[in-house]
This record gives structure tokens, C-alpha cells and sequence, in this order.
């Protein structure tokens, strides 16, 4: 959702003490609204504003104040870095044959359906 591999989402639990997800039977994190509030303070104060970690946690010291609640609530945040990640995999050349191109089930169907459609529309020409 933030465009952050794991091993940093780890590192902001270790670093920042407002952000504390639960985990399920599993093992697995489960991120709560409040966790979201905190992870895109974390990600505009860390990544947009490039402020160190030592004055993200002083500025976090006593929650979100109040001056960054409109951030904390903007769900669009998570829309831009979704967005940029889709681009970022569309744009991205294949080099090899072992790369690969990761498609949601959604996308990957209505690519089998243009495929299907333009062999209907091209008719068999193997033989």
C-alpha cells in the first residue's frame, strides 16, 4: 500500500513506538486504521519531507499532533504510492526470459480475453 518493502515497515515498528500492529494466528501483521494513520505520517514526514528518524520520533514523541492530522487521514496517500508502483511495473523492460511481469487476476484476465479476441479476429494461421 506505501511502496515500502518489509524489511522497512520493520524497521519504522522498531524505530517508532506509535506503530505497534497486531498479528493474526498466523504470524501476520495486521495493520489497523490507526496503523495506517501513523504509516503515512511515517512515509510523507520520512520519504516526502525527508526528515531524519530522530525528528520523526521527536515530532511523534506524544502521538500525531494535531498540525499532521490531515495526513494522517488522507487515503489518497495510499492511492499516489499504489499508482506509482503500477507504473513503476508497467514501465519496468523485460531483459530476459526469466523476468517476469506481475499482473493482478483482474488484469491478467482481461489480457487473456484481448488475446482470445485477437485470435478470433486473426483466425488460425499455424497451419
Amino acid at each position: 500500500m506505501f511502496d515500502e518493502q518489509q524489511h522497512v515497515l520493520r524497521h519504522w515498528e522498531r524505530e517508532f513506538d506509535l506503530l505497534r500492529p497486531n498479528k493474526n494466528r498466523a504470524g501476520n501483521r495486521v495493520y489497523t486504521e490507526r496503523d495506517l494513520r501513523v504509516l503515512r505520517v511515517l512515509k510523507v514526514l520520512l520519504r516526502e519531507q525527508h526528515k531524519t528518524t530522530a525528528e520523526v520520533r521527536q515530532i511523534l514523541a506524544n502521538g500525531i499532533p494535531e498540525s499532521l492530522e490531515p495526513i494522517a487521514s488522507d487515503t489518497s496517500i495510499e492511492q499516489r504510492y499504489a499508482e506509482k508502483r503500477r507504473n513503476a511495473i508497467r514501465n519496468t523492460p523485460l531483459h530476459s526470459s526469466e523476468d517476469a511481469i506481475v499482473l493482478s487476476r483482474k488484469d491478467a484476465e482481461a489480457l487473456l480475453a484481448t488475446l482470445r479476441r485477437l485470435e478470433e479476429l486473426l483466425g488460425d494461421n499455424s497451419q
